[in-house]
């Protein structure tokens, strides 16, 4: 049985999705002693409870610097992006407005080799704020350095707007 005391890291305290403290919770038992998870030990169902949410990445070096292939996104990222942006790279779907922002903290986890979470508010133009809320876990497949990234996202809206839709006028807004 692990007894490890979990990780810290910034955000971790700010964590309010129930599926994303879960998958945390996975990522460090399947971590154990090691410095990273290794890709194989996760189990399809732990991530099946989250698939809307989830993101799955290879992080691809190109010139020196990673880059974020996406092979697997969920039913959220889509209604988000209005498109499936399977096997386009993260670098290239963001909008250019939030893309060095949105970045730095994959590359965060990809140097620091471990979890990050953040928390942004975004508003339409009717000033309806929702807050996209990632948690983002490093994986490896060699022992390293981070060659994967499973990135779970959560929306909340305030009074019952739809976060999909404010967050695709939002993003209208800065492509």
């Amino acid at each position: 049985m692990n007894h490890q005391s979990p990780l810290n890291f910034e955000g971790r305290g700010h964590i309010r999705c129930v599926q994303q403290i879960g998958m945390l919770k996975s990522w460090e038992r399947w971590k154990g002693a090691s410095a990273l998870p290794h890709i194989e030990t996760v189990q399809g169902r732990e991530l099946e409870r989250v698939r809307d949410k989830l993101m799955l990445l290879d992080v691809v070096w190109r010139e020196e610097n990673p880059s974020y292939l996406i092979r697997f996104q969920g039913e959220d990222f889509t209604r988000m992006h209005n498109r499936d942006c399977t096997g386009l790279f993260l670098d290239d779907v963001m909008a250019p407005a939030v893309r060095a922002r949105g970045l730095q903290a994959y590359r965060t986890v990809v140097d620091q080799r471990m979890p990050a979470f953040t928390s942004t508010p975004v508003q339409n133009a009717d000033g309806v704020t929702v807050h996209y809320e990632r948690l983002l876990l490093p994986f490896t497949t060699t022992s390293e350095g981070v060659e994967h990234i499973q990135c779970v996202i959560t929306l909340f809206a305030e009074d019952n707007h739809s976060p999909f839709d404010v967050m695709r006028e939002a993003r209208s807004r800065t492509t």
